[in-house]
């Protein structure tokens, strides 16, 4: 069956529920999702290959900056999705786009506040995100370097999930994929041509996010897309919806960030400022594997919030069901090849040789146990933003993230020091999937 360039009602009923529908929409967004991860994870590769095991520390330390930038990207973008499909299952198209125009337009002033902001202060905010004596001038560089390109971080991503508003999500893959392919080489230009380090990493992540941003400008200027620039009257009550209906994608971003600040400043005070690697290696692979997942949520999201406008009741939980049994099965796929293989994923980012290489797979190993759950989690929470059950899917979500991962970490690193870290996330991720299973008992009702 093909289907037209906009997802429209007719469209959407004809194959409503299938197979076809779900992973038309998924793969493309799980796609896009782990080439968006893929350049923080590069810039990893290329700079412990080419500068050392401390560089890598370093740019693991600058990542909840990068986690920022993704989450206001969310923040912004998931919300205006959600109502541009409300709009367009109910065939009021002008208004989707008048939705769209404004969110872009507080994206360049958010992003110019931000950048101003981490240009003047990027050495205390590299002490704030846990960079000691020996990393703090590479996390300085490498935040004031990222920072000049924050609008192309947020833009890019806003941009990349409209397309898949508007009925085009194979363009997601090719502005990414073309970005990603933009950073690499330009990682292995600057880092091992020119010599230019961890400065070098930020510069080619940075000009890679521009690629993809200047990728989507394109389609959407072009006159070939359904959604267009329009004018637009400031509309307060627009970004009041938006911004709850992004807070539980969000949060997922955010909440990487915060805990790989809290991990770094544990590792700090309970092995030193050499151990930081350990968990620069296993925040690597937990956002490849956070994206992954998020992918499938986001990709599920816009045939809901679709079905939602159709009223087609049958279709929505279907989706849902879809969705569960896609993340429980890279849930699985993940854990068998953490608990079989961890050395190596490990070898990507640290030499066999390495002194911390055995620990790190260790801790690997550990961790890993709790992407199951998790990813379940991100599904749910992805399921109540798209039904416009923003309080459900923000409960979840911030407690997730700011209240239950933490509370364990700490409870375990009281308990235990510095042995009992890595379990933490297990017991963490178990009792939000619990929480997450009370509230859709609760909205399905």
């Amino acid at each position: 069956m093909s289907f037209p360039a906009n997802p429209s009602h007719k469209s959407m009923s004809s194959a409503s529920g299938s197979w076809r529908t779900f992973f038309r929409y998924v793969l493309p967004s799980v796609s896009a999702m782990v080439l968006f991860s893929a350049y923080t994870i590069i810039d990893g590769i290329f700079v412990s290959r080419g500068v050392g095991e401390l560089a890598l520390a370093a740019v693991n330390i600058s990542l909840p900056f990068i986690n920022i930038l993704s989450g206001v990207a969310i923040l912004l973008s998931m919300g205006t999705s959600t109502l541009c499909a409300f709009a367009m299952g109910e065939g009021d198209h002008d208004r989707g786009e008048r939705v769209f125009t404004q969110t872009v337009v507080v994206i360049l002033a958010v992003s110019a506040v931000i950048t101003l902001g981490v240009s003047l202060f990027a050495e205390p905010l590299g002490y704030l995100l846990g960079a000691g004596p020996q990393t703090i001038g590479y996390t300085a560089e490498y935040l004031h370097i990222v920072c000049l390109f924050s609008v192309c971080f947020i833009l890019s991503y806003c941009l990349e999930v409209m397309v898949k508003v508007d009925g085009r999500p194979q363009l997601a893959v090719i502005g990414v994929g073309t970005s990603f392919l933009v950073n690499v080489g330009l990682d292995y230009v600057f880092i091992f041509r020119l010599g230019w380090e961890v400065w070098g990493a930020a510069l080619a992540t940075g000009l890679a996010q521009l690629a993809s941003m200047a990728f989507f400008l394109s389609y959407f200027l072009s006159g070939k897309s359904n959604l267009k620039f329009r004018r637009f009257r400031l509309r307060l009550k627009d970004l009041r919806r938006i911004l709850p209906l992004g807070i539980a994608d969000c949060s997922i971003e955010l909440m990487l960030g915060f805990l790989t600040l809290l991990y770094n400043h544990v590792i700090l005070s309970a092995f030193g400022e050499g151990c930081l690697p350990i968990y620069a290696v296993i925040a690597y692979i937990s956002l490849l594997v956070s994206m992954v997942m998020q992918g499938v949520a986001q990709g599920m999201m816009p045939l809901v919030s679709l079905a939602v406008g159709q009223n087609d009741k049958t279709s929505i939980r279907l989706y849902l069901k879809q969705c569960l049994i896609t993340v429980a099965a890279v849930g699985i796929l993940v854990e068998l090849v953490c608990q079989l293989a961890p050395g190596i994923l490990v070898s990507l980012l640290l030499e066999g040789d390495s002194g911390l290489f055995g620990q790190t797979v260790s801790a690997l190993r550990q961790y890993a146990l709790s992407y199951l759950p998790a990813g379940v989690s991100i599904a749910l929470a992805g399921y109540f933003a798209a039904l416009g059950r923003s309080g459900s899917s923000a409960l979840l979500s911030l407690s997730r993230g700011f209240v239950l991962l933490p509370a364990a970490l700490l409870v375990f690193y009281a308990l235990g020091g510095g042995t009992g870290i890595w379990l933490a996330a297990l017991t963490g991720e178990a009792v939000t999937l619990a929480l997450g299973l009370i509230l859709l008992y609760r909205v399905e009702r």
